[in-house]
């Protein structure tokens, strides 16, 4: 009989002398010559980390490979400590690697640079750029001290930099880290005049579908344009066209997915010279061959992309008047890759709001954003990172009282959209063209979130943008208002950060409905109108079932009501 002998997955893959933190405490306590106050305050790191991770001592390997995604996925505000006291652990608890020669020891002073990197750096330090100090620091005491001259730096000295940060790094991603060093590498290039001419290399993290339009033929381009042109403004008395005018952002978007198709037929094998028009791609044969190109990274299982470029096919197929047996082969492709009507949230959604409304998660949420304002990080972070948060925690204020797409918080201008009628009172105004379901949106701000938004404008010039900038998420150049994408990235980490709870930017809608139908059950139309739907049937559908708790508790209350009256 053999006997299966039961394995540790999680250190499987670890050297079998891997020593553990336990060790190090031992080697420290044993270790005479460290000062007793940096021995105490090394060990206090080793089991604070412990503690975050909820393993013994003894069960945590001091292998940076093994801490790094753990360690990252440790929120502060979870375990309601202080970003600086979180780091301090961290800090802490490397300099007990470091001892015991398991890492590398920073270099950290500019004393140990040598003369042309000294020069450089003080180039960096005089132009006060907030974005190539943090990126650049590790990267050049590293070149440093590998003996790389400035006019040497290479893609290998880049990769080099990756595996040394993979070898130390206990806590943030080697990869980020990795790829903001080449980025302020090559940034530096551009802003300053003396910086090496070398170009370094940054791979890209996913595969690109969609080909330059110049990989297209000018008459497809020309066709497509002309196409997007007709939907955005199509005569209304011709009986032949598509009367409903396609909004600006529809019309992006179906540009984008038309390019995209156009880039998939390509990759499968058709040559791009024989797209010469937008009926090309519409082609049954065409259609189909596009559509199986998508479907072979989906293991053949239809998904929303998809399903949506088939839908998008069939309607183009009216709007260009193919022939009656062409529109018929591309209703019955997306007749075949036509996904099941949703019901509700997603189970992800659920589960996560489900954590989030809870008494005191629900509590964390609702005070973080005048905590965070009034309260921004202190310690050595910068009038920059302060502002920064602050611009986090007046985006959070206003989807709690405002619960928006990420498209329309990030895109607020201060004086298109914040009406202010002279009576110290201030107005959200959405119009129609602006929202999703083209109905007009207006909020009445608290005065909280008021006085929130002119202290910010107040102090954030010119540490986040140019005085003057009309939007309130600006970009940091003043040039436009901030990208929705960055913009919904940073709230979902800064909520992490702050309170340890996986929230993202549209959560608040679902967050904000389910605790106005906890309060106010069956309140459908209300929460309708909040969020801007334009059919009570749509909001019926997606939030159906989240005053459970509530009814479960009225009739319970009902019954306690009933059997007292019969017993009186």
């Amino acid at each position: 009989m053999t006997y299966a002998t039961k394995i540790d997955l999680d250190m499987a893959l670890l050297p079998k002398d891997t020593p553990m933190f336990s060790d190090l405490v031992l080697i420290l306590e044993d270790d005479q010559s460290v000062n007793p106050i940096r021995r105490r305050d090394m060990i206090s790191g080793l089991t604070r980390i412990a503690m975050a991770i909820g393993r013994p001592l003894q069960d945590i390997p001091c292998s940076p490979h093994w801490l790094q995604p753990r360690l990252a996925k440790v929120a502060p505000g979870a375990l309601k400590i202080s970003l600086k006291t979180w780091q301090n652990a961290i800090s802490n608890a490397r300099s007990a690697m470091v001892h015991a020669q398991i890492v590398d020891q920073r270099p950290h002073r500019k004393t140990h640079l040598n003369e042309d990197w000294r020069r450089l750096w003080d180039l960096i330090l005089a132009s006060n750029d907030r974005t190539l100090r943090p990126t650049l620091s590790r990267f050049i005491y590293f070149l440093n001290d590998a003996g790389v001259a400035p006019q040497e730096v290479s893609d290998d000295h880049a990769q080099a930099f990756h595996l040394a940060l993979i070898r130390n790094e206990i806590s943030k991603s080697p990869l980020r880290v990795y790829r903001s060093a080449v980025f302020g590498w090559n940034l530096a290039g551009k802003r300053i005049s003396e910086w090496p001419d070398t170009k370094l290399d940054l791979p890209a993290l996913t595969t690109v579908i969609k080909l330059p339009e110049s990989a297209l033929p000018p008459s497809f381009i020309a066709d497509l344009d002309s196409l997007m042109a007709r939907l955005a403004t199509p005569d209304i008395l011709d009986d032949a066209t598509i009367s409903k005018a396609r909004r600006p952002a529809t019309i992006y978007l179906y540009r984008r997915q038309i390019l995209r198709f156009a880039s998939e037929i390509v990759h499968s094998g058709v040559p791009a010279e024989e797209l010469l028009s937008i009926g090309n791609i519409l082609e049954p044969q065409m259609a189909q061959r596009g559509l199986r190109q998508m479907l072979s990274r989906t293991n053949n299982k239809p998904n929303n992309l998809t399903c949506r470029t088939a839908e998008l096919l069939r309607f183009l197929g009216r709007a260009t008047q193919q022939d009656p047996k062409t529109q018929a082969q591309l209703e019955r492709l997306a007749g075949k890759l036509k996904l099941p009507s949703k019901q509700g949230m997603t189970r992800k959604n659920r589960d996560r709001l489900r954590v989030l409304l809870t008494e005191e998660n629900s509590f964390k949420i609702f005070t973080m954003p005048d905590r965070l304002f009034q309260r921004p990080p202190q310690g050595k972070a910068n009038a920059f990172t302060q502002a920064l948060a602050r611009e986090d925690a007046l985006a959070m204020a206003i989807l709690l009282y405002c619960p928006v797409r990420i498209k329309n918080l990030a895109g607020i201008h201060l004086e298109q959209h914040l009406q202010r009628p002279g009576d110290g009172r201030v107005f959200l105004v959405l119009t129609e063209e602006e929202v999703k379901n083209a109905r007009p949106l207006e909020f009445e701000l608290t005065q909280d979130v008021i006085k929130m938004i002119n202290a910010h404008l107040k102090t954030r010039s010119l540490e986040l943008c140019p005085a003057g900038t009309p939007w309130l998420f600006p970009r940091r150049d003043g040039r436009g208002p901030m990208d929705p994408n960055h913009l919904a990235r940073r709230l979902k980490r800064r909520i992490r950060k702050e309170t340890g709870l996986e929230m993202n930017a549209h959560l608040f809608r679902h967050f904000a409905v389910a605790h106005l139908l906890d309060a106010r059950p069956g309140s459908y139309e209300l929460a309708r109108r909040l969020l801007g739907h334009s059919d009570v049937s749509h909001t019926i559908n997606m939030y159906a079932g989240l005053e459970v708790k509530s009814a479960i508790k009225a009739y319970a209350d009902l019954v306690g009501d009933k059997k007292k009256g019969w017993r009186a």
